[in-house]
């Protein structure tokens, strides 16, 4: 007997549920968690936040299932999250669940919490820095001051994304090898021996029709109040203030916007992310591709 064959006999099975918004993830997972007697865990960057149900679509809480997800409503919505922390917590997660010999069923959209949870990708050690003086430089000086500690990874970043430029600058100075030699000294493996990606990706008409729609439900089952909550109990973090939905509906309330504009740029930016999921998913992972739920559902 070889090696993956034992692995399949012996360690229970990864399910990766991933695929663009409004495909129909979480309605799999939570057949998957009946048909397997396992549980799930969330890798959504929004749905980990509290509070923040409509505008996430999140599974609700009075739904049966719910008691079997991980991760979700973990973090304050007045609080920043990064990868490295979920990677860690969702590792954990993970590794108490196959401790109890049953398979497990990942599901969400953020890609790249994923890709760090399941592959061996590793995080610079955070160090205090001052890096009062890169704040004082323009975009075009913090592009060129890239571009010459690691020019690699300047072709990645845009010269207007400060935020990345600045933090991109910032790791090299806390290490001793660029961000760029840090990735290409990694293997780009999986950390544990059984895993199927599973990618339910509808045709793009369906897809955007279901997000036009959702749209509409979001807003119809009160996404405005719920940004209205939010506003009043939350000093909102950057990134759950920037959600898809939520920054949209926050410059509704602050007059900027008329709703139907709001939900008409809803749906653009949702489609738009969608596009982008796909791209990110398919040049990222080895999966098995599927259209509709039955005929995932079906290979397992």
């Amino acid at each position: 007997m070889n090696f993956t064959s034992f692995c399949y006999i012996v360690f229970p099975m990864i399910y990766v549920v991933m695929g663009p918004t409004c495909s129909g993830k979480t309605s799999v997972a939570n057949k998957l968690i009946d048909l397997l007697n396992c549980d799930a865990i969330n890798f959504d960057a929004f749905q980990i936040y509290k509070d923040m149900n409509i505008g996430t679509s999140k599974l609700e809480k009075d739904d049966p299932h719910y008691k079997k997800y991980h991760l979700l409503d973990i973090v304050s919505p007045d609080k920043t999250f990064s990868v490295m922390e979920f990677q860690k917590l969702c590792r954990e997660e993970i590794d108490k669940c196959l401790k109890s010999n049953k398979d497990v069923v990942l599901v969400g959209g953020t890609g790249l919490y994923l890709r760090a949870t399941l592959y061996d990708y590793d995080f610079p050690i955070e160090e205090e820095r001052d890096d009062s003086d890169l704040e004082e430089l323009d975009n075009h000086t913090l592009y060129e001051t890239l571009q010459k500690l690691d020019y690699e990874a300047s072709l990645k970043i845009h010269e207007n994304n400060r935020k990345r430029l600045i933090r991109a600058i910032s790791m090299i100075r806390s290490s001793d090898k660029t961000k760029s030699e840090r990735i290409n000294s990694q293997k780009h493996e999986l950390v544990y021996p059984n895993v199927r990606f599973l990618f339910l990706s509808p045709n793009r008409e369906q897809l955007y029709e279901n997000i036009n729609k959702r749209v509409i439900e979001m807003v119809d089952n009160g996404l405005v109040e719920e940004v209205k909550e939010l506003l009043n109990k939350y000093e909102l973090s950057l990134t759950a203030r920037q959600g898809i939905g939520y920054k949209e509906i926050i410059d509704f309330l602050h007059g900027n916007c008329s709703l139907d504009d709001a939900i008409s740029l809803i749906q653009k930016r949702t489609r738009n992310y969608a596009k982008r999921q796909v791209t990110f998913f398919k040049n990222q992972f080895e999966y098995e591709l599927f259209e509709s739920q039955d005929e995932l559902l079906k290979s397992i």
